[in-house]
């Protein structure tokens, strides 16, 4: 029975064999070791699975379990073998030119060996990763102790595998030259979980609130997928394993390529104090090729009209999974105000409120506003500084009743006006919302051109701006973006109200009908 690589629907993971189409972990055992596993070569770990996608994950694990088992065994041998005088206190110089040239060469006739028998594959994992060590030593890479450390731990597993004139001339070196690396950071530490490295992280760097909160809700990801393992004992195959995994949930490549890098920043910190010698993110991201402007776009007039003559806004349909009336609201409120889901999901009743201004010919008049808030105690929380804001609310909003609906909320002393919208089980608010509109929109309205999401109201929004002449900074000022202009620093926080309320009794929306109120 042979064992062949599914490169189609997992990749050239290193180590995962596909047999009889079910998958499993096959991995060599290092030189030292092979006593030690009664003179085998290698290692083969059925994972029970037929699914690509579940196997990677699997996978994952195994090559972490292997690692950990490999280590244990090594240090037993170790213990073993402790010669009676004492070792070396630490590194000395050594000729690391000549010593890792030494090796270098050994490993390439080895791997020429390899080939030859046809088993290039076994050879792979072992000797790929520590060629790529011994270059690094002599091209004097930038942890210099850490190479050395691993190019000294290589040089027990290869010892074996030289021969000849290699052999003699690494002995030479070995006795002329001392040389004992301390242990990897990794071994010297006690096991810390990840929410132990945010709190020393949180406390030194004092980041903000929301900040600790996506990355302890990035976290919670990482762990739903490989398990709660100490940071010690996080590969880069689990980082790799996590972002297949939220590939295949259907996350944007763009949203992955912010989601790593965001852990790696607790990584890194982890490599700043010692905790892990290396960090486990990095590298690890999707090829995205797709231009900003080709990802989302603004709806067009006859996608609206679809949308807004479906059974929600024409029938009183008002689904579970589309959070009962915020199934209705939250498309028009989007619409008419360019913000983001998770702000109108998450808007408190206290949001809707009555603000008095100053025309510009002093005359005191008022006008009903919306709110978005950072307020971690009420579980608001917006995406930048900037993004805090109050937005005049739209007379068509008015019209159909969204001061009722807010009052009402208020009466009833809900937590949020749009109560209904249950959160996953990672905690997102809108994370089974934005599921259910992406269906209804292309299943039930027939909008099926991926670029429409419903952050295409936010596009559809400032354009509207733009095509009514609206001033860029008031129309940065509705939307909360930031121009990145240093004079936007100076004065108050709150934009004032008086060129808002003009802006937004201006704005209209082409070939748009009202829908019928709910």
């Amino acid at each position: 029975m042979s064992a062949t690589l599914d490169t189609e629907n997992v990749g050239m993971m290193t180590g995962l064999i596909r047999r009889s189409g079910r998958y499993s972990t096959r991995r060599v055992i290092p030189l030292d070791l092979k006593a030690a596993y009664g003179g085998k070569r290698e290692i083969v770990k059925a994972l029970g699975t037929a699914d690509p996608a579940e196997a990677k994950r699997l996978h994952a694990l195994m090559w972490a379990s292997l690692d950990h088992e490999f280590a244990e065994r090594r240090a037993q041998l170790n213990a073993d073998a402790a010669p009676a005088s004492p070792a070396p206190k630490g590194p000395t110089a050594i000729d690391v030119d000549a010593y890792a040239a030494i090796v270098l060469n050994a490993y390439r006739r080895k791997r020429e060996q390899y080939a030859a028998d046809n088993k290039l594959d076994l050879f792979k994992t072992e000797a790929d990763d520590q060629l790529e060590v011994c270059k690094s030593v002599l091209e004097g890479g930038e942890d210099f102790g850490m190479t050395l450390a691993a190019a000294e731990g290589m040089r027990i597993g290869i010892n074996a595998a030289l021969t000849g004139e290699g052999a003699a001339a690494l002995g030479s070196l070995q006795r002329t030259q001392s040389f004992a690396p301390a242990p990897p950071i990794d071994q010297q530490t006690p096991p810390l979980y990840l929410n132990d490295v945010i709190s020393k992280w949180q406390a030194e760097r004092k980041p903000k609130p929301r900040t600790v909160r996506d990355l302890t809700r990035s976290i919670k990801r990482l762990e739903a997928q490989i398990g709660k393992l100490p940071i010690q004992s996080i590969t880069k195959q689990h980082m790799i394993a996590f972002k297949d995994a939220l590939l295949e949930s259907g996350t944007s490549a763009a949203n992955i390529n912010v989601i790593i890098p965001f852990l790696g920043t607790l990584f890194n910190y982890a490599c700043d104090n010692g905790i892990i010698s290396a960090n486990p993110a990095k590298g690890v991201k999707v090829l995205n090729k797709q231009k900003a402007k080709d990802k989302r776009r603004s709806f067009s007039a006859e996608e609206l009209s679809a949308l807004f003559a479906g059974p929600v806004h024409t029938q009183a349909l008002r689904p579970a999974a589309g959070g009962g009336s915020a199934a209705y609201w939250l498309p028009l409120l989007a619409l008419y105000t360019g913000a983001r889901q998770t702000e109108l999901g998450q808007l408190h009743p206290d949001d809707v409120y009555e603000e008095t201004y100053m025309d510009a010919s002093g005359n005191k008049l008022s006008a009903w506003v919306v709110r978005f808030v950072d307020n971690p105690e009420r579980g608001q929380f917006v995406k930048t500084e900037g993004s805090e804001r109050r937005i005049p609310i739209h007379r068509d909003l008015i019209t159909l009743g969204f001061l009722e609906v807010a009052a009402e909320a208020k009466r009833s002393n809900r937590a949020r006006i749009f109560n209904d919208i249950k959160p996953n089980a990672e905690g997102e608010l809108m994370g089974n919302w934005s599921k259910w509109f992406s269906r209804y929109l292309r299943g039930t309205c027939g909008v099926t051109d991926r670029k429409v999401v419903f952050h295409s109201f936010r596009h559809s929004f400032k354009d509207y701006c733009r095509a009514l002449n609206i001033d860029s900074a008031v129309n940065n000022a509705l939307t909360g973006h930031e121009s990145g202009d240093v004079a936007d620093d100076y004065g108050s926080t709150d934009y004032p109200l008086a060129p808002l309320v003009e802006a937004i009794n201006k704005f209209t929306i082409p070939e748009f009908r009202l829908p019928p109120q709910p």
